[in-house]
């Protein structure tokens, strides 16, 4: 594996050095040689690359050869944050995503004849004819349904719901928060569904997650981790032990904060050199009982913005706000369906809540436990019938707006 990433790495850097000028002037600046190399350790003589760095220098990064490279497609990512990219990729790009989601396929068990609910976001369906019936063919095609749960009312889990009692699903894939909803109704209405396997995705899944899906659809829960940018980079095996890195395609690093930095071996369009995503994780290095050597990714502890900053400039993650609501059993007490934490300034805090109203005592414990951590900030909570998701569907559990 290490010698199949010099190999592709050594071909993307004399791709770019040719015929991409950021990366040309990068490569002479720097004094790099891009031939003479056997180890991924040249990837340190290079810089971070930020989604504003390719903002600010986009043309440069557009390859003087891209009309002679397969397959070129472009769109946009990082909707959920406000700061969109236009991103490109290539046809080899996405053929070895896929070829690492069927690897994944294969681990969960799935194949051709299984029948899948897909519960995400607005991005499954579009609103015009055209795409209302291309997304329609791809379901027939790939026997799966496909509902946008942008909207989280109870109407829309009513309809999954019904769809899952009409129908023999073998498969689910949907955002864990959403489908934690609709296990906790289905588990208070006594009903229970025998599912092959369940794969999770673009938000942070829980322990708590787990349990519930187990029982209430018998089923284990299979996560993987990508970003609009690169595609997929690691996905989760029968052992559940870590998410196994892709390194075919891919190479990932740390920073000293935890966040990721991740080289695309393959997208030569828009090559990503060592690319900042703003995603922390765990990586490990114990190997995974299943016997398979590639690099773990233990967990995925979410965006750099998912924090809350105290008047005492501590920095609380979205899952201590997770813990501490369940780990008091107040979420199991009051018949919690969904939580969120935003901070508009530094000094206030609002918990919104889907839930039976707290005790006084449940108040001013969650009260006190943030308040010896982040000072003596103000703390609101408000009942909700609805919290929103972003426009593609995803759960934010903690929204810190002027972070």
């Amino acid at each position: 594996m290490k010698n199949l990433q010099v190999t592709k790495l050594k071909k993307l850097l004399q791709h770019c050095y040719k015929n991409v000028p950021y990366y040309r002037t990068i490569i002479d600046t720097q004094k790099i040689d891009i031939q003479n190399f056997n180890s991924i350790e040249i990837l340190l003589e290079f810089p971070i690359l930020t989604k504003e760095i390719i903002q600010s220098n986009y043309k440069s990064f557009l390859p003087i050869n891209n009309d002679k490279i397969k397959g070129v497609k472009i769109s946009q990512t990082g909707g959920t944050t406000g700061n969109i990219l236009m991103k490109r990729n290539d046809s080899a790009t996405r053929s070895s995503v896929w070829g690492s989601y069927k690897r994944y396929e294969d681990w969960m068990g799935v194949n051709k004849k299984d029948t899948t609910l897909i519960l995400m976001g607005g991005h499954v369906k579009k609103s015009s004819l055209k795409e209302k019936i291309k997304h329609k063919t791809i379901d027939f095609f790939e026997n799966s349904t496909s509902v946008d749960i942008y909207n989280t009312s109870d109407t829309t889990i009513e309809k999954v719901i019904n769809l899952l009692q009409q129908n023999n699903f073998t498969q689910i894939r949907s955002y864990p928060q959403f489908l934690y909803s609709v296990a906790q109704k289905l588990d208070s209405r006594g009903l229970h569904f025998k599912i092959k396997s369940i794969s999770t995705t673009a938000e942070p899944i829980m322990p708590e997650h787990r349990v519930l899906f187990k029982r209430v659809f018998d089923a284990d829960v299979f996560d993987q981790f990508g970003c609009g940018e690169i595609g997929g980079i690691a996905y989760e095996c029968s052992s559940h032990e870590g998410m196994h890195v892709a390194e075919e395609r891919v190479i990932l690093e740390t920073n000293q904060l935890n966040e990721l930095i991740i080289t695309d071996l393959d997208n030569y369009t828009m090559p990503f050199i060592r690319y900042w995503n703003a995603d922390e994780a765990i990586l490990s290095n114990k190997k995974c009982s299943c016997g398979r050597q590639s690099k773990l990714v233990k967990q995925i502890m979410g965006r750099t913005c998912d924090y809350i900053i105290g008047l005492n400039g501590e920095f609380l993650h979205w899952a201590y706000f997770w813990h501490l609501i369940f780990d008091s059993n107040i979420a199991k007490n009051r018949n919690l369906r969904k939580f969120q934490i935003v901070q508009d300034t530094k000094t206030k805090l609002l918990i919104r809540l889907i839930a039976d109203k707290l005790a006084k005592e449940e108040m001013e414990f969650i009260t006190s436990d943030i308040k010896n951590r982040l000072g003596d900030i103000l703390i609101e909570f408000s009942y909700e019938s609805i919290i929103e998701n972003t426009k593609s569907g995803k759960y934010r559990p903690v929204i810190n707006k002027f972070m």
